[in-house]
């Protein structure tokens, strides 16, 4: 019986063990290409190719903005028996410095099985370093990637703006739901307004990875597509001509009125909306928020009284002053309460509701027409205009011009500014409207605000004869056609057309001449270079921000007023604006706007010649 018992189980152990090795056969012969393949997808990962950022350039095709590489040195310390020793080795040859030196030995005690970011470099210093370390390299890995690069420093950088590296709550929005943690995104300027047109699409590399988890291999799947390249409407020696001009000025009011102020310089071309210089003072390098701004370098910025992250040109609203005149003048023409032959008589004070308001020149201008009004910049003369329009008619001529409303700018953040009614001034002071409101705002103070950009489009349209383009910093950009790149042009938009008659503006212009000429911007330089232009200053109260209550002052003008011989391409309107400069727009702002012009008359000239 036992016997018996022992052959059953012999032969169930051998039933089993032939159908094992039939298994394996079948595994191995049949079925052996199959789990080969499935081994090796096993061993495959793939992962995003992350695109490059497109460049930005000038109008001639100057980088303002590109990408470098970087390298990244990881080390493994799993990989060592002794990583303490290997670490210290690796700091002196890459050169570490006691200090990251130290955080290196803390972040390994801490986390021994986790890989340590050695060392980041824009240069190749660090591959040439890392190529010296033979025997050691089986526990480091090389990553490359790119940093933005901005090679004029600080030159432009409200226009251009900074990257940052994304964070969650910009993950979780839709416009972004092509991005991956840790890559760059644009986070002011162009670099944030056309971030659709950077970024480019990602593509896919596949690697081989061994069982720790090491990279053998890779090939790409899908090769990335580079972001578009951006041919801005900004000229660069205009740009840094403009900014170093305007530097200068502050610099010599800092030393007078014993602060630092800021400022803006806007020039645009009012024929088409092409933005060629836009300036605002103080500025900030965005080369430090693409290299990783330190939190003591963020809050120096955030802590600097004249606020150096402020855009004035385009997110600052201030009193426009007697520039607002343009707009005072222009009204009062279309709705027939002036013309071109009309007389006034300034004594230097107007009476508005039995109250007192002065001219600027105390003791009266005396008969002027109305050419002379507008060249001398006459107040009492505007006060009577004022009361005569009424703020209806004001805001509606405001508005026209573009002030109080956005302008469509492709940057970030552009304010309205303000024109104000008796409906916002009872929301926001609980106060009724009075005539010397009307009066005040006819002269551009009171409760009236617009930025330096809006100054400029406001001049273009009376140099257009009435034509307002929305003022463009993209001029072109790059697109994939056919496996190349084509060069797509980004054309003028005209916002509107003023309704009223060319011999208007015209009467607007020969006192914008006569300012220039001998005016209230005679000391400007500016006459032989065929300008005109508006003077304009904003008287101040007392703040917190301007204790000492210093003056606003602008100008904003053109070139060349009617033709001129020496003036190649089309007439460049110059908007400046001084913040707390305590002077008058013709002692200060229109020499500036004068050298920025003579600039760009040379500049178009030396091109034309080549």
């Amino acid at each position: 019986m036992e016997r018996r018992a022992f052959k059953i189980l012999m032969a169930v152990l051998l039933v089993g063990a032939l159908c094992l090795v039939a298994r394996l056969a079948t595994m191995q012969l049949l079925q052996g290409e199959e789990y080969r393949q499935r081994a090796q997808r096993n061993m495959l990962q793939s992962r995003p190719l992350l695109p490059p950022r497109g460049k930005i350039l000038d109008r001639q095709g100057r980088t303002l903005a590109h990408n470098e590489p970087i390298f990244i040195i990881h080390f493994l310390p799993y990989r060592y028996a002794r990583p303490q020793v290997v670490l210290e080795r690796l700091a002196d040859i890459l050169h570490l410095n006691p200090q990251r030196r130290r955080q290196l030995r803390e972040r390994l005690e801490e986390s021994p099985q986790e890989d340590i970011v050695l060392t980041e470099s824009m240069s190749q210093i660090a591959l040439a370093r890392f190529a010296e370390i033979d025997d050691a390299s089986e526990g480091l890995r090389l990553e490359v990637k790119a940093r933005r690069v901005y090679p004029g420093g600080s030159l432009a950088s409200h226009v251009l703006g900074y990257v940052g590296e994304i964070d969650r709550e910009e993950l979780a929005k839709p416009q972004y739901s092509r991005y991956l943690p840790g890559e760059w995104v644009g986070q002011d300027g162009v670099e944030k307004s056309h971030e659709n047109l950077l970024h480019g699409k990602q593509g896919i590399v596949e690697e081989a990875l061994d069982l720790s988890g090491l990279t053998l291999s890779q090939r790409q799947i899908l090769a990335a597509q580079p972001g578009a390249d951006l041919y801005l409407s900004l000229d660069l020696e205009l740009q840094k001509a403009a900014e170093a001009s305007l530097g200068v000025t502050l610099q010599r009011l800092a030393r007078k009125n014993g602060e630092r102020s800021g400022g803006a310089i806007v020039a645009l071309e009012p024929t088409t909306g092409r933005v060629r210089a836009l300036v605002s003072l103080p500025n900030y390098n965005p080369n430090h928020f693409a290299a990783g701004i330190t939190q003591r370098q963020f809050d120096s910025l955030l802590r600097d009284p004249c606020v150096p992250l402020l855009n004035r040109a385009v997110h600052g609203a201030y009193p426009p002053g007697s520039t607002f005149k343009l707009v005072t003048t222009s009204a009062a023409l279309n709705e027939g309460l002036i013309n071109s032959h009309s007389t006034f008589y300034c004594s230097g004070q107007y009476m508005v509701a039995g109250l007192p308001f002065n001219c600027f020149v105390r003791f009266g201008h005396g008969r002027l027409n109305l050419i002379e009004v507008l060249g001398h910049s006459c107040d009492v003369v505007y006060y009577q205009l004022g009361t005569k329009l009424g703020i209806g008619r004001l805001e509606r001529y405001s508005h026209l011009f573009g002030l109080g409303e956005k302008s469509g700018i492709d940057l970030p953040g552009e304010t309205a500014g303000n024109i104000p009614n008796p409906q916002w001034k009872e929301k926001n002071f609980r106060e009724s409207w009075y005539p010397g409101d009307a009066a005040n705002s006819a002269i551009g103070q009171g409760f009236v605000a617009t930025s330096p950009l809006q100054v400029a489009l406001m001049t273009g349209a009376v140099v257009t004869d009435g034509y307002l383009y929305r003022p463009q910093l993209l001029e072109a950009y790059t697109r994939r056609s056919g496996g190349r790149r084509e060069r797509v042009n980004n054309p003028p938009q005209l916002i509107r057309k003023l309704p009223w008659p060319s011999s208007y503006f015209r009467i607007v212009r020969e006192g914008m001449r006569l300012a220039v000429a001998e005016g209230t911007a005679a000391a400007s330089g500016g006459a032989d270079l065929g300008m005109a232009g508006k003077t304009g200053t904003a008287e101040n109260a007392p703040t917190v921000d301007n204790p000492r209550g210093l003056n606003h002052c602008w100008f904003t003008g053109y070139a060349p007023y009617g033709a001129s011989a020496k003036w190649q391409g089309p007439p460049l309107v110059v908007t400046v604006f001084l913040e707390k400069s305590g002077g008058y727009g013709g002692e200060l702002a229109a020499p500036i706007a004068a050298q920025v012009l003579k600039k760009w008359r040379s500049l178009q000239a030396s091109r034309l010649k080549k």
